[in-house]
């Protein structure tokens, strides 16, 4: 059927305008027609619009035992199993009402009593007119793969828990740093080698652009509210690889509960994915008629040659009807010869019984499972594309591997309890035979009170119990006891598993043993009070040296000032005094000594800043920042309208700090852009902002000078630290020291990014105390 016409074997097409069929080729094509119906593994029936039954197939008096004069006075329906009549009823009512095909799926009483499932379609014939004149149906037994459907989901299901709980491909951010560590598994998913540790800007810079504020935005509610969260999305791998992962996590908090750490995994779902969408695609298949059934069907005659194929053979062979039929099967398939396909063929023919394989044929890379039924005028083959199952029952194996060879203790237990000492377990991971010396015969059937002793805290027990009772996730830290009696110290994770229709299955506990940490902790709460008197002690005695420092930086850098005055002046009063008598050698001496005079007081200029900064009290008011680097770069101009210089300032920008200071930020950072860009002959400057990944504004100088070595970059902001030699380029090497100082006094941050000859990016933050950084674009 091709819509809901009948394509005929044979002849020429009903209807024709001056075509006439004999009654003898009439004949002919109604028996070839009855024997494809038989021929078929689904049983096939049609109907008048009135609802009479005018056509049932072999394969019905077959299954229902009843001859076909009862088949046509009762119908189909009444074997529709009691509790599916009324629905099945209903649908086809609905059908005929509105002349559209329909799709069921019912249990039918087979001739022995005993109800299967079956998938039942139907779709109207129309005449020219487009007025329905009969419908036709099939019935195909779907009863195996249901069951077996049932099973492997609820086997996944079960597997994807206990892998979800036991956090594979894991991952943690550490807060308040917010470090980011990955697992080896986690650094596997994303193509990059096991110990990876990217930044968190890094790990979420995996995600695609369109995506990382959400993801940044899940982060920083669970990070400062406690909010878990789960999503899908896609990923870029280190590799260009693109993959989808289910990203979950929760907030960890400490005793107090402050959260001090988040943990999550992802879970690598590309190939479930892609699943998805061919399974969307056959769903689609499934609504058209016998023409484009999900299934392959060919009808092959004694010659081995084809005489029939529908769209999904032709699909799943990639061959068109013109190229196959009429042609010889081993000629036009010479991979199949020899194989186990020919032998089982040519076996069915032979003896005239029907034969099942599954079998993968390697020249379309696929598994293919067959039935094959013999007929008198050939075969008839029926088969289908069973590499995904194939595929899933692989992961699910490994997946069960996988678990069984965990580190942590894996526990599978019943969803009630047996009797009043709990629920029976009924699995358990080799982890478990390893860490508690109880075999699997030990365990299974028992409840987990096999594993309690003295020291295990029964209020955290009885929290555990309320917590299943109630069919909620729980985790805790108790002692259990060995078989040999020894005490651990366990961290146990337990959630329920529910099968497809949501009802509750099993629990699933995933435990590590943490008897060394719990020992570490006792320790450190021992050295608690120690610590903090030692810290406030130390701390006290830093602040002193810090004042004292900064006193004597100030007190040095002004009396430094007198004599090296007095050694500019009598230089200067000596080569104007006694100028003709000195030689020229003499006069570069002296010409020396003013440039390390000139030196000298900058370094001292430098010093006095630097003390003056830690001394004076910020005035915080709103600072036009967008004016101040205007006027730096209108004096920069000035002194050098020589130069070639394209500077682009962003308007706006604004932030709440004290001017003078700020205007000392810029006028360094700018002042070195202009400085390190005096080699080329067009030099590109911009300033500034930009949102950061905690919401924080970003303030940025950036220049395409020589650049710097990010190796030294550890020295940059240091006093009298300089990456460039003084040949090179000037400098005292005090100006981002000075730099470094303000930002820190504003509570704010500054880095830098740069690679040699190819420019440098100056970054800063200023802190956000009562909203006082703020930054405008017009």
């Amino acid at each position: 059927m091709t819509g809901s016409k009948l394509i005929p074997l044979s002849g020429t097409v009903p209807g024709t305008p001056g075509r006439k069929r004999s009654d003898e080729a009439g004949r002919a094509s109604e028996a070839q027609f009855r024997l494809l119906m038989d021929a078929m593994p689904q049983i096939v029936w049609m109907m008048r619009p009135d609802g009479q039954a005018t056509y049932f197939n072999q394969r019905w008096l077959d299954y229902s035992g009843w001859s076909l004069k009862d088949s046509l006075g009762h119908g189909w329906i009444g074997l529709v199993h009691p509790d599916d009549s009324l629905r099945v009823s209903r649908l086809l009512v609905q059908a005929c009402g509105g002349g559209e095909p329909c799709e069921i799926e019912c249990r039918l009483r087979r001739a022995d009593g005993v109800y299967r499932w079956m998938l039942g379609r139907t779709a109207a014939q129309s005449d020219a007119a487009g007025r329905t004149t009969q419908w036709l149906g099939t019935l195909t037994d779907i009863d195996e793969l249901k069951q077996s459907r049932e099973i492997l989901e609820k086997d996944l299901a079960m597997n994807r828990i206990a892998g979800r709980v036991a956090r594979l491909g894991g991952w943690a951010i550490e807060l308040p740093e917010r470090r980011l560590i990955w697992s080896d598994e986690n650094c596997l998913i994303h193509d990059v080698p096991p110990g990876y540790q990217p930044t968190l800007e890094e790990g979420i810079g995996f995600f695609f652009p369109e995506h990382r504020a959400i993801v940044a935005r899940h982060v920083q509610d669970c990070a400062e509210h406690g909010i878990p969260y789960e999503f899908v999305l896609p990923k870029r791998t280190a590799t260009g690889r693109h993959i989808w992962v289910r990203s979950i996590a929760e907030a960890v908090r400490d005793e107090a509960g402050k959260i001090v750490s988040i943990q999550g995994a992802f879970q690598d779902i590309s190939e479930q994915k892609e699943a998805e969408a061919r399974m969307l695609a056959l769903e689609a298949r499934l609504t058209a008629t016998l023409e484009s059934i999900t299934d392959g069907f060919c009808l092959i005659d004694k010659d081995w040659k084809f005489t029939f194929m529908n769209g999904q053979a032709q699909r799943m062979l990639k061959r068109c009807p013109e190229d196959l039929l009429g042609k010889i099967l081993w000629q036009e398939f010479p991979e199949a010869v020899g194989t186990r396909i020919e032998r089982e063929c040519r076996l069915s023919m032979q003896e005239q019984r029907t034969i099942r394989l599954e079998t993968f044929y390697l020249p379309l890379k696929t598994w293919f499972h067959f039935h094959i039924y013999p007929t008198e005028a050939g075969l008839a083959v029926y088969f289908q594309d069973i590499t995904q199952r194939r595929t899933e029952q692989a992961q699910l194996r490994l997946l069960e591997t996988a678990v069984s060879r965990l580190n942590d203790m894996v526990v599978i237990m019943e969803a009630e309890p047996f009797d009043a000492s709990g629920r029976r377990i009924v699995f358990v991971n080799d982890a478990f035979e390893r860490q508690t010396g109880y075999s699997r015969s030990d365990i299974i059937g028992k409840t987990p009170t096999l594993l309690w002793g003295a020291n295990t805290c029964h209020p955290e027990v009885e929290r555990i119990l309320s917590a299943m009772d109630n069919w909620q996730p729980v985790r805790a830290e108790v002692v259990i006891y060995t078989k040999a009696g020894k005490e651990l110290w366990v961290e146990t994770d337990i959630a329920p598993i529910a099968n497809v229709s949501g009802k509750f299955t099993h629990w699933v506990a995933v435990e590590r043993d943490i008897t060394e940490r719990r020992q570490q902790q006792q320790e450190i709460l021992s050295l608690n009070g120690e610590l903090e008197e030692r810290v406030l002690l130390r701390t006290a005695q830093l602040a002193t040296a810090t004042r004292e420092l900064e006193s004597f930086a100030y007190s040095v850098s002004h009396d430094l000032r007198s004599p090296l005055n007095t050694i500019h002046a009598f230089s200067q009063l000596l080569l104007k005094i006694d100028g003709g008598q000195i030689s020229d050698k003499g006069k570069h001496y002296l010409d020396r000594i003013g440039v390390g005079v000139k030196q000298m007081g900058d370094l001292i200029e430098g010093l006095l800043a630097l003390a003056q900064l830690s001394r004076e009290q910020i005035k915080s008011e709103q600072v036009d920042l967008s004016n101040i680097a205007r006027r730096i770069e209108q004096d920069c101009r000035e002194r050098e309208p020589q130069r070639q210089a394209q500077l682009r300032i962003q308007d706006g920008l604004s932030a709440q700090g004290d001017a003078r200071l700020l205007s000392a930020v810029f006028q360094n950072l700018l002042g070195n852009a202009w400085k390190f860009t005096s080699r080329q002959s067009l030099a590109h400057i911009e300033v500034g902002s930009e949102s950061g990944v905690d919401g924080d504004t970003v303030f940025f100088v950036k220049d395409n000078g020589a650049g710097f070595d990010m190796a030294f970059a550890h020295k940059l902001f240091g006093t009298f630290e300089r990456l460039h030699s003084p040949g090179d380029f000037s400098g005292t090497g005090i100006g981002l020291a000075t730099v470094k100082r303000i930002i820190e006094r504003h509570g704010g941050r500054v880095w830098a990014e740069s690679k040699l000859n190819e420019g440098a990016r100056f970054f800063f933050t200023l802190g956000r105390k009562d909203g006082a950084q703020t930054s405008r674009a017009t």
